[in-house]
């Protein structure tokens, strides 16, 4: 019974809008991501001062890989 609805569930195809939706999540995650961080990179040290954070971990987090959280 179960190999039956496993059989169903793999022969059935995957809508190109279902199998697109991930992948455009991520690329807004991305993009947000990268907006962000060069916005920290922007601000001078005392407005990093006030949200708690350095130059130096201001720098490190702009410079992370926009894959990177």
């Amino acid at each position: 019974m179960e190999i039956t609805l496993l059989k169903r569930f793999i022969a059935q195809p995957i809508p190109v809008q279902a199998r697109r939706q991930p992948f455009m999540t991520y690329l807004s995650i991305w993009i947000e991501r990268t907006r962000q961080r060069r916005a920290l990179l922007r601000l001078n040290d005392r407005m990093l001062s006030d949200i708690g954070r350095s130059r130096c971990e201001a720098e490190a987090e702009a410079n992370k890989p926009f894959w990177k959280a």
